[in-house]
């Protein structure tokens, strides 16, 4: 319970700061987190499934409307966009994260959280050794197709060697580590773009100041609740 409740925290804090981006007011904001709110409670309370609700919520998002949205780069969003981003964005990864602790546990949640961590670091290490061409210079200028390149690579790598020592037991064989890393890599890639235009639209450099130095807590999870949403999905289709 307490697990659930820590997360679920991060995940208003990250709200707030969206709602803050785009100069929601207290009125709107505190309605913002109080939605959010009352449909995790409803979700965890409703003697349902919703697992596959989620799924489809998530792929949609991440696999169709968010590319879209990067494709086309709208100038702006309006606030009942912004809400609804809020909810499509965090309930599934929250929901997700959940699940996957209760059924895994959390050395299982932690290996594919860790599938965001390690992409973003062969980005930025690969990217900053060998880096010419950009992938989405409108978007963000600082990364590059060689950066990108190298977060697939590593998490391959990463994943293969999960397999190899049996640790994952998402990982059915060798061919699944394989789709696993290039799909939730690209996954990974995508979150962080479509947080850096949200904050571009919104003319902000970073989402909030809560860790010093690091910016807010949605710069830290972008990639990672796109990562988790997918993921489960994987998870569930494997």
């Amino acid at each position: 319970m307490g697990f659930s409740v820590a997360c679920w925290l991060l995940c208003l804090i990250a709200i707030y700061e969206l709602a803050t981006m785009y100069k929601f007011n207290l009125t709107e904001t505190i309605a913002l987190l109080v939605i959010n709110t009352a449909i995790v409670v409803a979700i965890n309370q409703i003697n349902y499934d919703f697992s596959q609700v989620m799924r489809i919520v998530s792929v949609t998002i991440w696999c169709f409307v968010v590319p879209m949205i990067l494709i086309f780069t709208p100038k702006r969003f309006s606030k009942i966009t912004i809400a609804i981003f809020a909810i499509a964005l965090f309930v599934p990864a929250y929901y997700s994260l959940v699940v996957i602790h209760a059924i895994f546990g959390s050395w299982q949640l932690i290996s594919l959280m860790a599938i965001a961590w390690v992409a973003d670091s062969g980005a930025y290490f690969v990217g900053k050794a060998f880096g010419k061409r950009k992938l989405a210079p409108k978007i963000s200028p600082g990364k590059s197709i060689e950066g990108a390149a190298g977060g697939i690579l590593l998490v391959i790598l990463y994943l293969l060697t999960l397999k190899f020592f049996n640790v994952a037991v998402y990982l059915a064989n060798y061919r699944a580590a394989i789709k696993f890393a290039l799909i939730l890599t690209v996954v990974s890639v995508i979150g962080d773009l479509f947080e850096s235009w949200l904050k571009r639209v919104a003319q902000v450099k970073d989402s909030g100041n809560i860790l010093p130095g690091h910016g807010g807590v949605f710069d830290r999870v972008d990639s990672l609740i796109a990562v988790l949403s997918i993921g489960f999905a994987l998870i569930w289709v494997a």
